[in-house]
């Protein structure tokens, strides 16, 4: 049986665009640590990547995880400051 050894996404930093908010655009970094990348997010959804590799490629993954992570977190934000709301906090 073979492993097959699993890449991570190394994400250095996001951006959201002013003008258009939603446009997030994040910089990956390269496997072998030479290039940078970006993957476009549009409305949630990650949409692009500069990367020579067929797509989807695991830089793709790699955002679409984080992103999906930022909007759970946002929802449960969103969610316990309601509820402080409805309790007059």
């Amino acid at each position: 049986m073979t492993q097959i050894a699993q890449k991570t996404a190394d994400i250095r930093y996001r951006v959201e665009l002013k003008n258009k908010p939603w446009i997030v655009v994040y910089k990956v970094r390269s496997s072998d640590d030479t290039q940078d990348y970006d993957v476009t997010v549009c409305d949630g959804k990650v949409n692009n990547c500069t990367c020579k590799a067929r797509k989807p490629c695991y830089h793709m993954a790699g955002v679409q995880a984080r992103e999906d992570e930022r909007k759970a977190k946002d929802a449960e934000r969103s969610a316990y400051l309601n509820y402080e709301l409805s309790l007059g906090i």
